[in-house]
């Protein structure tokens, strides 16, 4: 079922959802019944000499219900979709600057924005935060507590949120009392500082995991 369908159109009936409470849904797979079109950005590499956009194919998995759109590190350019993630990995100048063009136009379009890893670090820096070099924090299972319950996730960084940006609320703590997940005091945005793409079962905030899975 597409959303194009329903008169107040589909980022509407999103966002009264997210408004309103998911759970009232939580008899079928929200997903499913309301499949997003989800900007997601990408790294950079470069090979023999030529700079590609990279996407980690694991998110094309874990988004199965939705349509992916990567998004291509270029100046200028107009995304016109339900959702926008910013992807972890390397940042890059060409990255920064198409990024800052994305988070605009998510803005105006008032749309669901999810930062991971990078994404979560930039996020925090849009919203007047500070972010700090950390040890410890590469290649490593650990333990977080969200939502009153443990979880084990992954960890790829080497930076780590010092100060929460303004109207940032922390969502989620690792065991030394690290910020591992935060999310907008009003608005539609999340920030995990692990990457649910990578895991056999993602972890998610309640409210997030329930729009995505």
């Amino acid at each position: 079922m597409d959303l194009c369908c329903y008169p107040m159109g589909r980022k509407s009936v999103i966002a009264k959802l997210l408004t309103t409470g998911i759970n009232y849904y939580s008899w079928v797979n929200l997903s499913i019944l309301f499949p997003m079109k989800i900007a997601i950005t990408q790294r950079q590499s470069e090979i023999n000499g030529v700079t590609h956009d990279c996407l980690d194919p694991a998110w094309y998995t874990m988004l199965n219900s939705h349509e992916v759109v990567p998004v291509p590190n270029l100046i200028g350019l107009d995304i016109q979709v339900d959702m926008l993630i910013f992807s972890g990995g390397e940042n890059s100048k060409a990255r920064s600057l198409a990024e800052l063009v994305c988070w605009s136009s998510a803005m105006k379009q008032e749309i669901p924005v999810l930062g991971v890893c990078h994404g979560a670090f930039l996020l925090n820096y849009l919203h007047d935060g500070l972010n700090k070099e950390v040890t410890g924090h590469r290649n490593i299972g650990h333990t977080i507590e969200m939502e009153n319950k443990t979880h084990t996730v992954n960890s790829f960084h080497d930076v780590g949120i010092y100060t929460l940006g303004k109207d940032l609320e922390t969502v989620a703590t690792g065991m030394d009392g690290s910020c591992e997940a935060f999310k907008h005091r009003d608005k539609n945005i999340w920030g995990l500082v692990w990457h649910p793409e990578r895991m056999e079962i993602p972890v998610f905030p309640k409210d997030l995991g329930e729009l995505l899975l």
